[in-house]
């Protein structure tokens, strides 16, 4: 009988987590640019205040948000952060891999906007972090991000508006290589108060 009341209740959460939307984003630097250079990758959530009425979680809309006119005051963000690895039986927890960031979690990505700061820890000397700027602009109820081939730029801010996606019925799929991506200064950047608040 404990049998079948565990096979049930584990059947209920498979179920529940199979109807919740997911988030999963892999960020690397490009291998043959770091060489022995460790760099460090972090992510913050943030969304316009004022966002585009959900709908139906699965349909494949694209937000009418023009994020680079949003103000900084528009926005809300949550701190940044690095995702861990798992506590190993000791308690302790391992070291994050260098020049990469992993995190997967039940998030509705729709017009979330993710910031990734990159810094050198390599360096003695202090240099300015480097900055991504990505929204999510198409509707998902599974959205995958996959960003490779970053070359570390000091100071620069890479705004990663414009992207290859791949959609099918519940899934969305990005990835891209930003070898050679443009930049601009973060001082010039439209919503510097973003990267650093």
């Amino acid at each position: 009988m404990k049998g079948i009341v565990l096979s049930i209740f584990i059947l209920s959460c498979l179920t529940i987590y199979s109807q919740s939307p997911s988030l999963g984003i892999h960020v690397r630097m490009d291998s043959a640019k770091t060489g022995s250079v460790r760099y460090k990758i972090e992510m913050k959530m943030c969304e316009p205040k004022t966002k585009t009425e959900k709908g139906s979680w699965f349909s494949h809309d694209t937000s009418a948000i023009d994020f680079i006119s949003l103000k900084a005051d528009d926005i809300t963000c949550g701190d940044y952060f690095s995702k861990g690895m798992p506590e190993l039986i000791s308690g302790t927890e391992e070291k994050m891999p260098a020049n990469s960031f992993t995190f997967s979690n039940q998030v509705f990505a729709w017009e979330k906007i993710f910031v990734f700061k990159i810094s050198n820890q390599s360096s003695r000397a202090w240099w300015p972090e480097m900055y991504i700027v990505m929204p999510v602009k198409y509707k998902s109820f599974l959205t995958y991000i996959d960003l490779s081939g970053i070359e570390f730029q000091s100071g620069k801010v890479i705004f990663l508006n414009e992207y290859t996606a791949l959609q099918n019925e519940s899934a969305l799929y990005v990835r891209q290589s930003l070898k050679n991506a443009a930049t601009s200064d973060v001082k010039d950047f439209p919503l510097k108060e973003l990267l650093v608040k």
